[in-house]
């Protein structure tokens, strides 16, 4: 099956630059990829507008399983910005409450495990039917007016922009005799759609965007294995936080820091505007001009001063090729000084990151190569890794 590159990059583009300010979005990609793995006989094919449709009731059920083990934690794990505990001062996500009060109420059956094996044998307790219908209209209306709204609009600018709005009819109730389980939800909660083209990308590549077959969890699942057949007992857990430590630092930038700091004056890379640590928002950050978050890069050519304010509106975005050409002035003058500076240091970094085989003799005009190179590499981001772009 040919997967389409552009829907790829759309789907790289709704991971990097949706805004997150809850887990909604994330739990809607993964309950849609494992929607598609599980239950692709439920899923239908609408040929003729080129888009799939399916149950919401798979998306709700999806929820159940992610949410109960991270809100029966014995530690607080906030899913949404400044989350509080019930009871504290702030907010909450839509359906915590009624999460917590199955939770709560499940306890003395036995926890998520034995719900997870009673709803699936048909045989949940009595009391327990109406606590889950509650949560389920919960589950339901968070993700029909959140993600399944806004998930895409990025890049689109409108809502509905992947997900259909739901369509058909709700029954949340069950009747006397009926038992609230998979397919109690998947006959009696509305249908939505999503393109065809998405649909393929997130079936032939759910597996590594939602994590079961990357690279470092089979690296993770061989490390654990081996250590058993050594009588070791090492967890998982343990095993892919090693694997993520990065010998570099996002803050590892001392060394350009204290050079910017002994000179006498200082402007901002992307606005021009003078930096003054006499106050706040005009102190100096030292700016990866490729985020740390998606090039793990502490060159010298990367690091260029900012003002602190700016650099905050910059974030983790990309700068586009066109802003950096229009602060190019600016930009080879810094690195002019840094080279002259820094010399071997800088030119071996800009040999191996940016312009193989560079020559940095004076004749040449070693800035313009470097300065395509970087282009280059941030329409690479903005383009290929779906990372959003920055005109400032």
């Amino acid at each position: 099956m040919k997967i389409d590159t552009e829907s790829f990059i759309r789907v790289s583009q709704i991971l990097e630059r949706d805004a997150k300010t809850a887990t909604y979005k994330f739990a809607l990609i993964k309950a849609t990829i494992d929607a598609i793995s599980y239950y692709d006989q439920h899923i239908i094919k609408d040929k003729l507008h080129n888009r799939v449709s399916f149950s919401m009731g798979l998306l709700v059920e999806q929820w159940l399983w992610y949410y109960y083990p991270l809100l029966e934690s014995d530690i607080f794990l906030p899913q949404l910005d400044a989350e509080t505990p019930i009871g504290e001062k702030g907010k909450n996500i839509a359906f915590r409450a009624d999460f917590e009060n199955l939770i709560k109420s499940y306890s003395k059956y036995g926890g998520f495990k034995n719900f997870y094996q009673s709803y699936k044998k048909y045989n949940l307790p009595e009391d327990i039917y109406p606590i889950l219908t509650k949560l389920i209209k919960s589950l339901y209306s968070a993700i029909e007016n959140g993600p399944i709204k806004y998930l895409g609009n990025s890049f689109s600018q409108n809502n509905y922009s992947i997900y259909s709005k739901p369509e058909g009819k709700n029954r949340f109730v069950a009747k006397k005799g009926e038992r609230i389980n998979s397919g109690f939800l998947i006959n009696n909660l509305k249908h939505v759609s999503i393109p065809y083209d998405f649909y393929i990308v997130l079936k032939y590549m759910g597996g590594f965007i939602g994590g079961r077959n990357s690279i470092i969890n089979n690296w993770a699942d061989f490390i654990v294995k081996t250590s058993k057949n050594q009588n070791n007992k090492i967890k998982k857990g343990y095993i892919l936080e090693r694997l993520m430590v990065h010998p570099g630092s996002s803050r590892d930038t001392k060394l350009v820091e204290s050079y910017y700091k002994k000179k006498d004056e200082l402007f901002c890379v992307w606005s021009g505007k003078k930096i003054d640590e006499r106050f706040d928002d005009n102190k100096l950050n030292v700016d990866h001009v490729l985020p740390f978050a998606h090039y793990l890069n502490n060159d010298i050519w990367n690091l260029l001063p900012a003002l602190k304010k700016v650099n905050g509106n910059k974030s983790d975005k990309i700068p586009t090729p066109d802003l950096i050409e229009k602060r190019k002035d600016i930009i080879v003058d810094y690195w002019g000084e840094l080279h002259e500076f820094f010399n071997k240091s800088f030119e071996d970094e800009v040999r191996v990151s940016l312009v193989p085989n560079l020559n940095f003799d004076s004749s040449t005009n070693w800035e313009t190569s470097t300065l395509n190179a970087l282009k280059s590499k941030a329409e690479f981001f903005i383009d290929v890794r779906g990372v959003e772009g920055w005109e400032k």
